[in-house]
């Protein structure tokens, strides 16, 4: 008899337990439930190369210039070189055609890419970037191939050999006809390369 009172005792317990966890106020409340909703967007591309972030925004240092390195109209003093780099470059077929001269590039394996460069030309050649400071000269920027950069115009389509992470441009302080105004001096030039 006092066994059956001790299990009686431990049922009485533990429904004792179970009506405090699932009383009343338990059963009346509900959970709380939020909804939303997410815009997921994107883009899918062929792979193309990529600017590294290091080359997006660089300093050129085009050292001191002594007047007699540019002394007459259209000399220009040593060039310095600038180089983008660029990553995960694909190997992939291309045609373009060349707006000046009217050329096509054609290649089974080399990615295309045409640069741009935006800047104030100075006024006297806009073939040279306006500096601002010193006066009687303007930058001479060129391409790989040694050629003058249109500014604000895009250029020609050139191929990056499969495996190549850099592109290769040149600056270099060329005389104008402004009078010679000794002194230091910078410029802006804006650049964005278009992969194809």
């Amino acid at each position: 008899m006092k066994r059956m009172n001790n299990r009686a005792a431990n049922n009485m317990a533990l429904l004792v337990l179970t009506l405090m966890l699932t009383g009343p106020a338990a059963a009346d409340e509900q959970p709380l439930v939020d909804t939303g909703q997410l815009y997921v967007h994107g883009d899918l591309q062929e792979n193309t190369c990529r600017l590294e972030m290091d080359s997006a925004w660089q300093e050129v240092d085009l050292g001191t210039t002594a007047r007699a390195d540019v002394n007459l109209v259209g000399r220009a003093a040593k060039p310095v070189t600038v180089k983008l780099y660029l990553r995960d470059c694909p190997v992939l077929g291309n045609w373009s055609t060349n707006i000046t001269p009217l050329t096509e590039t054609v290649s089974p394996m080399q990615p295309p890419y045409r640069a741009r460069f935006v800047a104030v030309s100075d006024t006297s050649n806009p073939d040279l970037v306006a500096v601002t400071g010193a006066s009687g000269i303007g930058l001479r920027l060129r391409d790989s191939r040694g050629k003058t950069v249109m500014l604000s115009r895009t250029g020609d389509t050139l191929l990056l050999n499969p495996g190549q992470d850099q592109v290769t441009f040149t600056l270099a302080p060329e005389r104008t006809t402004a009078p010679f105004i000794a002194g230091p001096y910078h410029a802006v030039i804006n650049f964005s390369l278009i992969y194809q």
